[in-house]
Order: structure tokens, then C-alpha cells, then sequence
């Protein structure tokens, strides 16, 4: 669980912004909003339709819930308290309109990992007139091509959550090849602002994280796919290692088909070594993306593991 966030007049802000956009409110944007707003930026939220946004809004407010219920069991030692909790959700308002993002100081795009959608954002933001830094959530998409589509490349850069956004203190940061030294230093302070550790990367294919993760989870598949090791048991292998999450378990918070997706990117790159499995692949064409769908490798109620897929646990090759 996260620790206690101080008041906004306790911490001094870094970055200089106030106000804050963020595009897609599904579980990478909901989390990204919930941080900025509970470390005292204004937040504004678009999506396609307000029961997308109304349900998102919900979601936020559990998420907040938990902490509460932490701070109140830790007595004070972990979470955050009823008050931050309200607080953080007065600062948040939502949006159908792009247009509303326009008063924003900066805008987090956290949509799909669809390159073209992405594109027709930035070129959409572009026309209404927005002149300020745009930071994409993607995890693999080049950061030189979606700025290109923004017309303004030095405002542009990649800002890469880890999931979940609320714990994971991770944020990869990316320069498209355009990319201004001002907002490099103005992403990294903003990192700081909402309590996140900056790691640089590179905009080459799977940046650093999917770049090593990839392979990790790859391998892991291979391992349940070839009847080595159950689910359960191939993640329960990572615990030695010190990892808090196996890779098969982390694949279904992060989506099988954003893992599929950043395998395709990174092996039209490298080669056949980062295709994706068969396992995984199927897995995406029969709709079962982890955690978000309620089906992966595990099956899923409300974002907790209660089981593994038995779709999964049949499956062999080889």
C-alpha cells in the first residue's frame, strides 16, 4: 500500500503545474488520476461516454477506499486518511470533450495501445489550438512517431506507468527524438511531485522495461505450455528471485494483448526471438486479457486472482 501523501502546501512542487489531463480513465488512466489527485493536482478525465467515466470514477473511489482501510488498520503507518480520500476526489472532474483538456497544464494520454488512435488524439489536440507538453502512457510505441503526429516534437515525451499505477513507484520516461531538454525536466519533476522514481529509456523498440520483461513472460508461458510447471507454480519460481509478483500474474494486470502487442513491435525489430507464444496468443484471440476481462491466466473477480484459467491449466504443446 502506498504511504501517507502530505497535504499540497507540505510538498513543494517541482514541475510547476497545476492542472492536469488525463485521456482514458481504464485501469492505467484511473490510476495515473488517482495519484496526481491525491498528491494535490487539479485533474481533468476524458472518455468516449460518461458511463465509462461514471464507472471509472467508481473504481478510483474503491481504490482510495483501500488505502483508507489501510491507514485505519495500520494506525496511521500506511494509506491515506477519509479525509485525503474525499479530498482527492473533489480535485477530479470528467469530460466527454477533448476540449476540456485545453485549460490543462499538461495532458497524460492513457489510451488503448493502438497507434492510430493515439495518433488521431495528438493531431485532434493539435487542431483545437493545445500548445502545451503531452506525456503518452504507451509501452511500446515509438515516442518519435506519436509526436510527429502532435506537430511538436520538443513538447512531446513518453511517460510509462507501471501497473498498478497506486503502488508501483516505477515510471519509465522516454524522449522522442525531438524532445526539448526543458519538458525532459519537466516530466522528471512531475515524477517527483506524484511520488515516482524515474527510470530513462531510450525510444527503441520495448524502451527498457518490455525490453527485458518480454522474454521474462515469454519464457514463463513456455514453461506452463510444455507442462514444466503449473501457473501458480511458475510464478511462486520469481519469489526467490525477490519479486513480489510472478510474471504470469503481472502479464494479467498489464493486458495479454498489450503483452502480444509489444511482442509484435519488439520482433519486427529483433527477430524471432521475442514472438509471442502460442499460449498467449490464443489466449488474446478468444478475448481472455487478464485481469481486465476477467480471464487470463488466472481467472479474475473485481482485479483479485480467485483461480487459475482452466482453459490455461489444460493447455500443452510439444
Amino acid at each position: 500500500m502506498a504511504t501517507p501523501v502530505p497535504e499540497r502546501g507540505r510538498r513543494m512542487n517541482k514541475s510547476g503545474l497545476k492542472k492536469i489531463g488525463v485521456i482514458g480513465i481504464g485501469t492505467m488512466g484511473n490510476g495515473i488520476a488517482q495519484v496526481a489527485a491525491q498528491n494535490g493536482f487539479e485533474i481533468v478525465i476524458t472518455d468516449i461516454n460518461d458511463e465509462v467515466l461514471e464507472r471509472g470514477v467508481a473504481n478510483m473511489g474503491r481504490s482510495l477506499d483501500r488505502l483508507v482501510k489501510a491507514y485505519e488498520k495500520s494506525e496511521g503507518a500506511k494509506g491515506i486518511t477519509a479525509q485525503a480520500k474525499d479530498e482527492a476526489l473533489a480535485r477530479v472532474s470528467t469530460s466527454t470533450d477533448l476540449a476540456a483538456l485545453l485549460p490543462c497544464d499538461l495532458i497524460i494520454e492513457a489510451a488503448p495501445e493502438i497507434p492510430e488512435l493515439k495518433e488521431g488524439i495528438n493531431r485532434k489536440l493539435a487542431e483545437m489550438g493545445y500548445d502545451k507538453i503531452i506525456a503518452t502512457n504507451t509501452s511500446g510505441i515509438s515516442i518519435t512517431r506519436l509526436a510527429a503526429a502532435y506537430g511538436k516534437a520538443d513538447l512531446y515525451m513518453g511517460m510509462h506507468f507501471m501497473n498498478p499505477v497506486p503502488m508501483q513507484k516505477g515510471v519509465e520516461i522516454i524522449r522522442g527524438l525531438g524532445t526539448s531538454s526543458e519538458t525532459y525536466d519537466t516530466i522528471v519533476n512531475l515524477c517527483h511531485d506524484m511520488g515516482k522514481i524515474e527510470i530513462p529509456a531510450e525510444d527503441k523498440a520495448g524502451f527498457a522495461i518490455n525490453r527485458m520483461f518480454v522474454p521474462f513472460v515469454n519464457e514463463a508461458v513456455r514453461v506452463v505450455e510444455e507442462g514444466i510447471a503449473g501457473v501458480e507454480d511458475a510464478d511462486k519460481v520469481t519469489l526467490c528471485l525477490g519479486h513480489k509478483m510472478g510474471p504470469l500474474m503481472t502479464a494479467d494486470f498489464v493486458g495479454l494483448d498489450v503483452m502480444v502487442f509489444i511482442c509484435n513491435v519488439l520482433e519486427e525489430e529483433f527477430g524471432s526471438f521475442y514472438k509471442p507464444t502460442s499460449l498467449l496468443k490464443r489466449l488474446v484471440e478468444s478475448g481472455q486479457l487478464g485481469a481486465k476481462s476477467g480471464r487470463g491466466f488466472y481467472v479474475w473477480e473485481k482485479f483479485k486472482p480467485i483461480g487459475i484459467n482452466p482453459d490455461v491449466a489444460r493447455y500443452r504443446i510439444g
